[in-house]
């Protein structure tokens, strides 16, 4: 996919601002809380929605709640270059409209897997170095994305693990009913957790090999990226998607084996819930010993692999937004994003104009105040 045009009216401190895009890159530059990011988020809106999530009225410039936010996007895609598609988002007080090529869409929802795009932020930093529950959430979007059903799955799970919850929290000792509830719910559970977690490593392998590939890439140093699925069921057992059967025997068994610590945790202590993913550079746990920049660069190793796989398992090309992505960055890793990330469309931003002093080819503005400037 490609963005050919971009037309923005009264959103956030971006009062007008037209754009003819690279095919290839796209970079603009300048000081902080001067409309980058703002930017950014006009195209994400356009494309599924904020990734800021944030209420209506805060779309809106300040002070001006009466007046009419719009961004439009002209686009086409891969399969059928020569057509052009445009997207419109519309807002006014606390109601929005969008169309794709003039068909009302109920929920930006509806766009998102047809008009696809990776977004890399700074928070995707703790991705690498925050708790276990981003690295989950980040694994299970990613699981959705190539596969829609995923969440539905997810949410069947989380539901009835608070269900368990919710007995082990209010039973009293030896409360036999109770015991016997909470043996249909590990059953219920490990079936549940079964088809979260094939959901989840069903593409892991793909995600984790395109990280290495594009780690590899971005450091002069030799440096090697592994990723690891850690399960809280199956230890160090090797398993696949095929495995279910001995995946849900093992689960199954676990719980059984947890129930006396879950009566004193008041809690499911084993489970799809308790997994995790562990990143190491030279066999070093990253989130132990590696720097910034070596965060930074596992990060947008991530991103660049899930463009990657949606390219592959789609057939449709994402665009790729990377919002500040080159702060605590060296050089060659600088200069690799700027010039040699060349299978996806690419809109990036950065604080500091010398990060495109070896700028090879594409387009530069400069952004100051909500104005965008191309640089010739």
């Amino acid at each position: 996919m490609i963005i050919r045009s971009l037309s923005i009216r009264n959103f956030r401190n971006i009062a007008s601002a037209d754009f003819i895009f690279d095919p290839k890159v796209n970079i603009f530059t300048g000081n902080n809380a001067q409309g980058k990011t703002n930017l950014c988020e006009a195209i994400s809106v356009c494309f599924g929605k904020s990734f800021r999530n944030p209420k209506t009225s805060e779309l809106l410039p300040f002070g001006s709640l009466d007046t009419e936010t719009s961004v439009e996007a002209c686009f086409s895609f891969d399969s059928m270059p020569d057509k052009e598609n445009v997207v419109t988002y519309t807002q006014k007080n606390s109601s929005f409209r969008l169309k794709f090529n003039g068909i009302g869409m109920k929920d930006a929802e509806e766009l998102y897997g047809a008009l696809r795009y990776v977004l890399f932020i700074p928070e995707d930093l703790y991705i690498v170095k925050g708790d276990p529950e981003k690295r989950r959430n980040y694994i299970d979007f990613v699981s959705n994305m190539i596969n829609r059903v995923h969440n539905s799955k997810l949410y069947e799970y989380n539901k009835a693990l608070r269900q368990k919850n919710n007995i082990l929290i209010n039973m009293q000792s030896y409360d036999n009913s109770a015991l016997m509830m909470l043996d249909s719910w590990n059953e219920t559970l490990a079936k549940l957790g079964v088809n979260v977690m094939c959901g989840r490593i069903r593409y892991f392998d793909m995600l984790a090999a395109g990280a290495k590939k594009y780690y590899s890439l971005l450091n002069s140093n030799n440096e090697i990226l592994d990723v690891k699925y850690e399960s809280s069921v199956m230890g160090d057992t090797p398993f696949t998607p095929e495995d279910h059967i001995l995946m849900y025997e093992t689960y199954l068994n676990k719980l059984n084996e947890s129930k006396d610590r879950e009566r004193r945790m008041k809690y499911t202590v084993v489970g799809a819930h308790r997994d995790d993913v562990s990143f190491f550079i030279n066999n070093m746990p990253a989130k132990d010993f590696a720097s910034q920049g070596q965060v930074r660069s596992i990060a947008v190793a991530l991103k660049l692999a899930e463009a990657e796989m949606i390219t592959e398992k789609s057939g449709d090309v994402p665009i790729v937004i990377l919002d500040d992505v080159l702060s605590e960055l060296d050089e060659f890793r600088r200069a690799f994003i700027i010039n040699h990330i060349d299978k996806f469309q690419i809109f990036i931003t950065s604080c500091n104009l010398s990060d495109t002093e070896k700028f090879e080819s594409g387009k530069i503005w400069n952004v100051s105040d909500g104005k965008f400037t191309l640089k010739d």
